[in-house]
C-alpha cells in the first residue's frame, strides 16, 4: 500500500507551489544507471517502489520521447506517476505520466525563470557540487538538490569525495532539501542525516543487488531507525 501526499511550499514569486510527496521527511531516491537496459530497469523498479520515494529515468543517450515511454513503461508495472522522475531538461507541467524532472548545471543556469516559477509544473530537482552551484539552483527555483558525490563510489573512481562537511555546508546555505548522492549504503544514513540532508539518492546499491527490493528495503530500514537527528 503507498501514498502520496501533498507537499506545498513558496516559488520564486511568492505563490504556493504543491505537488505530491511520499513517505516522510527524508528522501529515498533510486537512479537508474544509465546503462540502457530498459526491460531490467522496470522489473527492478516494479520490486523497489514501494519502499523508495522517488525512481529517476537518467538515461543520457535516450531523446526525451524515449524517456517518456519508459515513464510510461514505470507506469504499466504499477509504479505510481507521482514517484517517477526523469532527467533532461525539459520543464513539463504536471501530468499523468512523471511527477518531477531532474536537471544538471547547464539547464538550472539557461533556463527562463517565468517557466521555472509557474505554479502548475511538476518538481524540479538539480544537481551542485558546491555551495554556490546550491545557492544559484536555489535561486532559479529548484525545489530540491542533489549534492555529491559524499562518499567514494566506483561511478566516480578518480574523483575525492566530497564529504560530510561540505555536505553539511550546502545544507546550511540553502532553504530547500538537499540530498546526498554517492556511495550511499545503510550505515552512513546517520551521518547524512546528521549532516542536515532530507534524503539520500542512490545507483548502484540498488541496481547492482542481487537483490533490489532487499537492498531498498535495508535503506528504508536505516532511513526509519535514525529518525531526525538533532543538529
Amino acid at each position: 500500500m503507498f501514498f502520496c501526499s501533498i507537499h506545498g511550499w513558496k516559488g520564486m514569486n511568492g505563490t504556493a507551489i504543491s505537488h505530491e510527496y511520499v513517505h516522510g521527511s527524508f528522501e529515498l531516491h533510486v537512479v537508474s544507471t544509465g546503462n540502457g537496459d530498459q526491460a531490467s530497469f522496470v522489473k527492478a523498479a516494479e520490486e523497489v517502489w514501494p519502499r523508495v520515494d522517488y525512481i529517476h529515468i537518467r538515461e543520457k543517450q535516450l531523446t526525451w520521447q524515449e524517456k517518456i515511454g519508459w515513464a510510461e513503461s514505470l507506469c504499466g508495472a504499477g509504479v505510481p506517476s507521482c514517484r517517477i522522475v526523469i532527467s533532461g531538461s525539459e520543464l513539463s507541467p504536471q501530468n499523468d505520466i512523471y511527477g518531477g524532472v531532474h536537471w544538471g548545471q547547464e539547464a538550472i543556469r539557461n533556463y527562463n525563470n517565468d517557466v521555472i516559477s509557474n505554479v502548475h509544473r511538476v518538481r524540479l530537482g538539480v544537481s551542485v557540487h558546491s555551495i554556490d552551484e546550491a545557492k544559484i539552483a536555489e535561486e532559479q527555483g529548484a525545489d530540491y538538490l542533489f549534492f555529491g558525490h559524499v562518499y567514494s563510489t566506483n561511478s566516480k573512481p578518480d574523483l575525492e569525495p566530497r564529504g560530510l562537511y561540505a555536505l553539511d555546508e550546502v545544507c546550511r546555505g540553502v532553504s530547500i532539501p538537499v540530498m546526498a548522492i554517492g556511495g550511499i549504503k545503510p550505515g552512513n544514513i546517520h551521518a547524512i542525516r546528521s549532516a542536515g540532508a532530507q534524503g539520500v539518492a542512490v545507483i548502484s546499491n540498488i541496481w547492482a543487488s542481487d537483490s533490489p527490493d532487499q537492498a531498498a528495503a535495508s535503506l528504508r530500514q536505516a532511513i526509519v531507525a535514525t529518525g531526525s537527528p538533532c543538529r
